[in-house]
């Protein structure tokens, strides 16, 4: 796996490492970001582009005001369902809470991203561009260990995935039909369907993954 900053998002079973990442600004610096509070200015900005009180966020998102009250303040430790409870409600993605401003040039190390794992810990993302205002496709680099079976949650209409598999062999599992993918493959489909990751190889699958959503 050789990808960097989260698929947060479209996968069922997964949750945070509580790990830090850097952005590197274009004057130079470096500024660490914590995951908690990025998603606590992300929630505040959108909910505010929204025009939405706490009251409408939380019928919306099914999350209690409370809850979404501390979220803002960066007091919890959001779970992928929570933030996956935010997504469908708000109707965005799910990285458009953890996607840092955009600056002219930025740089990620891939030892210092937050990877979403499966409860397994077969599964690992690591988001390298999430999706933001203007740019309507993320980047993630995965690790798939020998024998492990992932399913994916349905996106937004539209929204198309395009894979290509560095090493291993992958098999999506598309309702009646399959389809294996062996190292130097690549494949588009549609998200919004439903599918199954399987390891069907020996050893670990990486690949990296572009998710392109509907304008």
């Amino acid at each position: 796996m050789k990808l960097i900053i989260t698929c947060l998002y479209f996968f069922s079973g997964l949750q945070y490492n509580r790990k830090k990442f850097y952005i590197l600004e274009y004057e130079g610096g470096i500024h660490l970001e914590d995951l908690n509070q990025l998603i606590a200015d992300n929630l505040k900005e959108i909910r505010r582009s929204k025009a939405l009180s706490l009251e409408q966020t939380s019928s919306l998102t099914s999350i209690s005001k409370s809850m979404l009250s501390q979220l803002e303040r960066g007091e919890v430790n959001p779970t992928i369902s929570t933030v996956y409870k935010l997504s469908l409600g708000l109707k965005v993605p799910v990285t458009a809470f953890t996607a840092p401003k955009p600056t002219p040039f930025s740089q990620t190390s891939k030892a210092e991203v937050s990877p979403l794992v499966s409860d397994d810990g077969r599964y690992r993302l690591y988001p390298v561009f999430s999706f933001r205002d203007g740019q309507d496709f993320e980047i993630f680099d995965f690790e798939f260990d020998e024998g492990g079976q992932m399913a994916g949650n349905r996106q937004m209409a539209g929204t198309r995935e395009f894979i290509t598999v560095y090493s291993g062999q992958l098999t999506l599992i598309f309702k009646d039909r399959e389809y294996v993918l062996e190292a130097g493959d690549s494949a588009a489909y549609n998200a919004f369907d439903d599918y199954i990751y399987k390891n069907t190889g020996k050893g670990m699958i990486t690949a990296c993954i572009v998710v392109h959503y509907p304008n």
